[in-house]
């Protein structure tokens, strides 16, 4: 049976809509934007006794934050086999952005172990109450797969909040260089972090994955040619869930970002993803950037469909066609973010195979739900 999203969206409706009223179609493809992009499973007790973590950006596969203090490090463990010079990103389209990068892209070593790793660092931007600066939440996001066996684990680590930018950081100095942060709905940010957030390991009560996100068996079976891509992305999300064909079609265009930055693709299939979204209308160069760590790249934006939802904005290496990171940016003002601005990044810093295994087998240690003083939790369900 299918995934229905209709139902998944009939769960998540906000509770101020009135579910006897008629939702306009806009508004119900938005929601169902919004809806996809969530785990298919969560820990229900864990989601409740946690305020609001650090989300991901678009990328799980795509999660996936780091601040100054992050050294550059080399996105692959093997020297690119002769990519020729890099295309100026300033001198075309962002579909031939993307073009020139598969062409990079597709030349580097497929590279081969028992585990894939991949270790990025993301950063949501908070402005402070009250002040005249920005800080980034940084959370620092491993994980682990084994293709052959199907299998993932993943670890989240807070590592607290720094000043966005060296502009911010003055500001925070003329504050008094407060080490903590309360937000108005959120929760409390600290300058030294909490450490380890959580860990999950394969069969345990948390295991989660975005919609749209491939079992790793399937990744070897994928065809490298992008249209014959497409539609089996195309087929396999069919087949998975219900829905209107646009938001289906989104599916496969998310699931394509994993496919080029974070999953476990080799160097054919990464290229064939990124020939995927140079197909997308209003795909655009932003020229030469740098990444939150300073490493020079060039990068396209996707915008999305389900405005006003934020555009995604994708960096990859000049030299190798390698992803270094993401960004979402603000498509309008509001919610105390003004159109054009940053809303959050990601760098990759590590992404390689490796025997090395996860160092943790089982789950993190369920706390449960935070509860009113004297109130009993509920009693777990009989199985």
């Amino acid at each position: 049976m299918k995934n229905d999203i209709l139902h998944r969206l009939t769960a998540a409706r906000p509770a101020h809509l009135d579910p006897e009223r008629p939702t306009p179609s806009p508004v119900r493809e938005e929601e169902l934007a919004t809806v996809m992009s969530r785990p298919r499973a969560t820990r229900t007790a864990r989601t409740t006794a946690r305020p609001r973590r650090v989300g991901r950006a678009l990328v799980p596969g795509l999660a996936l934050a780091t601040a100054t203090a992050v050294a550059a490090v080399v996105i692959t463990d093997t020297v690119p086999q002769k990519p020729g010079p890099a295309p100026s990103a300033t001198s075309g389209s962002g579909s031939q952005v993307l073009l020139a990068a598969a062409s990079h892209v597709e030349q580097q070593p497929a590279g081969s172990g028992t585990y894939w790793y991949v270790e990025e660092h993301l950063g949501s931007l908070y402005k402070i109450p009250g002040k005249n600066y920005t800080v980034a939440a940084r959370t620092e996001y491993r994980y682990w797969a084994a293709a052959a066996k199907n299998k993932r684990w993943s670890q989240s680590l807070d590592l607290g909040a720094r000043p966005a930018t060296k502009a911010d950081e003055a500001a925070w100095k003329a504050d008094g260089s407060p080490t903590s942060w309360s937000m108005e709905g959120e929760e409390t940010l600290t300058y030294a972090g909490k450490g380890e957030i959580e860990h999950d390991a394969p069969g345990g009560d948390g295991d989660s994955f975005k919609m749209g996100d491939l079992p790793l068996r399937v990744l070897a079976t994928l065809p490298t040619d992008e249209q014959a891509l497409r539609k089996r992305l195309f087929a396999l999300v069919d087949k998975d869930y219900n829905g209107p064909k646009k938001v289906l079609d989104r599916i496969v265009v998310d699931t394509a970002i994993q496919l080029a930055t974070t999953l476990p693709s080799t160097p054919a299939l990464r290229a064939a993803a990124y020939r995927l979204l140079a197909a997308e209308p209003g795909v655009r160069s932003l020229g030469d950037v740098k990444d939150h760590t300073g490493r020079t790249g060039y990068a396209v934006a996707l915008p999305n469909p389900y405005q006003p939802s934020p555009e995604l904005r994708l960096i990859f290496d000049k030299s190798t066609g390698m992803p270094l990171g993401t960004e979402t940016v603000a498509t309008r003002d509001g919610d105390g973010m003004s159109k054009g601005e940053r809303q959050s990044y990601t760098t990759i810093t590590s992404m390689k195979w490796t025997e090395t295994a996860p160092p943790f087998d089982t789950d993190t240690e369920d706390p449960g739900p935070i509860l009113p003083p004297g109130e009993a939790p509920d009693p777990k369900p009989a199985r």
